[in-house]
């Protein structure tokens, strides 16, 4: 929908399609038409004495169908064109653990919650929806690592729901690296946590189902983006982007994707981050009839697909955003030794390990040694996984043991 808003009311994430140009500017504007990716853009057109620009609310955010309980003030620059270095932790992550585990369980109850009032007919309050969030965005800023790891210790049985909170998860993380407001990341957080709503009208037998699907229970399931976009059209307070992740997060930059086969531009900035978010989760999860694949193997397919099925940039700034080494990837040192990445350091390459297998005498250790490889000056010299170092069939039983969760 194309309508005209005030420059005042112009944040990152609102697409603009003419910027109403005084005739003393006309043709030296240098700015093209496309979504606000940086608040010095509005400061540009504030000076030029622009005072209303044209947007299209489907393919970016509107300001006026926002929670007016929020506040909408942009505070930095943000976006895949601004991204910010990766953010120290300000709490250990063996404190905030704890802390995130509270919150996870609360947003897989918040979920369900949600699951359950459609599923009785009702509509979902949007309060709950930005309670939780709010204790997402605080943890994550806390320390990133925490809900991160939590979101890839969980059991194959829960994942409709921990799906939602770990796609939530990313997004707030994605939103931290560009340095988005807290308002914007809340908006961007709620769309994220319920993107994938309308599948508790799907079947279980078709949700659920261990084995490959029929053309048209394929059919079935896809249709869960149409559903989950009509919900939360009814949910009052929820803005207009929150619709449009809802409808359009399995549209592919390539326009591979459904249900309308957007490509590139036409697919809105909070889509396509997170559609990356959505794609990294359902690849290193655990399901009912496949295992999930190792991070690493789940980034390497996330920038593979950078620039087909996702804009380049933005999947190469998610990878950057997780790190080279995530806690809980399994890695071998250059001196012969092998463990886990237990936690970050401000040297993304040099993170703490946690050192259990000696791959010269091919034996386990007496006893764990944590190794601080930014303090001592150690290299990770190739990545591993839980299989050969452990002989667990997945990251996640080998993270639940090590972390004891």
């Amino acid at each position: 929908m194309i309508k005209k808003v005030s420059v005042d009311d112009l944040r990152v994430g609102v697409y603009v399609t003419d910027f109403n140009t005084p005739i003393a500017h006309k043709g030296s504007i240098y700015i093209e038409p496309g979504p606000i990716s940086r608040e010095s853009t509005i400061k540009i057109l504030k000076s030029w004495g622009v005072g209303q620009v044209d947007i299209d609310t489907s393919l970016g955010l509107d300001p006026e169908t926002l929670p007016k309980n929020k506040k909408r003030k942009v505070t930095s620059p943000a976006g895949p064109n601004n991204p910010r270095p990766r953010i120290r932790p300000s709490v250990p992550l063996k404190i905030e653990r704890n802390v995130a585990l509270e919150v996870s369980r609360e947003a897989m109850r918040a979920v369900e919650h949600a699951y359950q009032d459609v599923m009785r007919g009702d509509v979902p309050e949007a309060g709950q929806f930005y309670d939780i969030a709010e204790r997402m965005y605080d943890s994550i800023h806390r320390n990133s690592d925490a809900l991160i790891l939590l979101g890839r210790i969980r059991e194959k049985d829960t994942y409709t729901l921990q799906h939602s909170v770990s796609v939530c998860t990313y997004v707030l993380a994605m939103c931290q690296y560009y340095d988005m407001s807290e308002s914007q990341s809340l908006d961007l957080a709620v769309g994220a946590l319920f993107h994938d709503i309308g599948k508790a009208i799907i079947p279980l037998s078709v949700l659920n189902k261990p084995g490959k699907l029929t053309a048209e229970e394929v059919q079935i399931m896809k249709r869960h983006a149409e559903y989950s976009s009509e919900l939360l059209h009814q949910v009052q307070g929820i803005p207009q982007h929150c619709v449009d992740v809802a409808l359009h997060h399995h549209e592919r930059y390539d326009g591979t994707g459904y249900p309308h086969g957007l490509r590139r531009e036409q697919i809105s900035f909070p889509v396509q981050l997170t559609s990356v978010c959505d794609v990294f989760d359902a690849l290193v999860s655990e399901r009912c009839y496949k295992p999930g694949l190792e991070t690493v193997m789940g980034l390497r397919m996330i920038y593979e697909g950078g620039g087909t099925h996702f804009n380049r940039e933005l999947a190469y700034d998610f990878i950057r955003c997780i790190g080279m080494y995530p806690v809980g990837t399994c890695v071998v040192l250059a001196d012969g030794r092998s463990g886990v990445v237990m936690e970050s350091t401000e040297d993304v390459k040099r993170p703490v390990v946690k050192v259990l297998y000696d791959e010269t005498k091919r034996e386990r250790l007496p006893r764990p040694i944590r190794v601080d490889l930014s303090k001592t000056g150690g290299e990770i010299a190739c990545y591993s996984n839980a299989s050969t170092l452990f002989g667990c069939t997945h990251e996640g039983q080998l993270l639940r043991k090590l972390f004891a969760v």
